[in-house]
């Protein structure tokens, strides 16, 4: 059987999938990518070959983009959609995006670097990870319209 050039890790809120990718991503010497702490209580990102973290939750702004009661500056989902994409085309063997949510399904967050990943990683030996809630799963596979032939689903 081929093995699935894409895995969803997923499960319900809050029970440690970016933990459990935090030392996926420690144990392996090919992986770059977007992982998203909580740290002090406010969501941010943290880019992985580079080590860098960048608050994403803030007060509700001009510069921001809402979904529900939550805040996000637009420059840090920029930031993190150009290291995504440069990062594929160093060719890592996992290329994590945490997490494909409600924003994505609306064409913003991490949703430019999502369909950047899809397009391109079949060029590439690239595994591409991606988290996403559990109740969301299926929305988010029809969604980005994943065949059932391309992705591996970890429920954590």
């Amino acid at each position: 059987m081929k093995e699935k050039r894409i895995l969803i890790v997923t499960g319900p809120i809050q029970t440690s999938k970016t933990t459990r990718l935090f030392k996926f991503v420690n144990d392996l010497k090919s992986v770059d990518g977007i992982l998203a702490p909580i740290v002090e209580g406010k969501r941010h990102l943290f880019h992985i070959s580079t080590r860098t973290l960048k608050i994403l939750e803030a007060p509700e702004s001009s510069e921001t983009i809402s979904i529900g009661k939550y805040h996000f500056l637009k420059s840090t989902f920029d930031w993190a959609n150009e290291k995504l994409i440069k990062s594929l085309n160093k060719v890592p063997e996992y290329l994590v995006i945490d997490e494909l949510g409600k924003l994505e399904l609306n064409g913003k967050g991490l949703h430019k670097s999502a369909i950047y990943m899809l397009r391109h990683s079949p060029k590439y030996s690239t595994k591409v990870v991606f988290v996403v809630r559990d109740y969301l799963l299926k929305q988010m596979i029809d969604f980005y319209r994943i065949s059932a032939e391309e992705y591996e689903i970890i429920d954590v």
